[in-house]
């Protein structure tokens, strides 16, 4: 199922968001296949706050209905956390989570007219080869976490949103035990006191598994 079209393009979106996010690059087309409202989310948010570590996700259901897709996904972020520029630690991500993308599809992507109110920002310019900005304090080399696609993988569709539910289904806890089987889930510590929050500097970012 992961080597299939439709699953590449959300995974192709889904690791493209979170280095968006953190970095501004992206794999190729990412930002054409991202609606101008939640691209500007994005970047709303992008902070001096960088994210460490590893996040996992489970795509749970690939379902398209005419010119809708919609892809359910487990998130498992018990291994991810926030450090401030400096490199000491802020935060951790919610332990586990309910993604839910939903795409549209397009008509092949011509070259906007500037004349119009309707161009895109330059930011969607951005493409896989972008060096990341500001510098990454303990991440592993820009060339060895950036391992994806550097073909266009979204093959037309548009994200339109990108929602999240801190109540994940019963195969989802199941999974997540399966990943931490040490940890009790629900979780009995309280938010930023979880018992595997690193010291600075911030923990590595695996490599994609499966690669691309």
């Amino acid at each position: 199922m992961i080597d299939s079209q439709n699953a590449r393009t959300v995974r192709g979106w889904v690791e493209s968001y979170a280095l968006f996010r953190n970095s501004q690059v992206s794999y190729p087309g990412f930002p054409q296949a991202t609606s101008t409202d939640l691209l500007t989310e994005m970047m709303d948010r992008n902070s001096s706050d960088q994210a460490g570590g590893t996040e996992r996700l489970l795509v749970r259901s690939i379902t398209v209905t005419g010119n809708e897709l919609r892809a359910s996904l487990c998130s498992d972020g018990w291994d991810v956390f926030y450090f401030a520029a400096d490199g000491t630690y802020h935060g951790e991500q919610s332990e586990l989570a309910l993604r839910t993308l939903v795409m549209r599809k397009s008509g092949p992507v011509t070259t906007p007219d500037t004349s119009t109110s309707h161009t895109r920002p330059a930011a969607q310019e951005l493409v896989a080869d972008t060096k990341p900005s500001p510098s990454l304090a303990g991440r592993t080399p820009y060339d060895i976490w950036l391992k994806g696609p550097r073909d266009n993988v979204f093959n037309n569709w548009i994200a339109t949103s990108w929602d999240v539910s801190s109540r994940p289904p019963n195969d989802c806890v199941t999974w997540f035990k399966q990943n931490h089987p040490t940890v009790r889930y629900p979780s009995d510590y309280a938010y930023g006191q979880r018992p595997n929050h690193p010291v600075s500097p911030p923990p590595p970012t695996l490599p994609n598994d499966p690669g691309w």
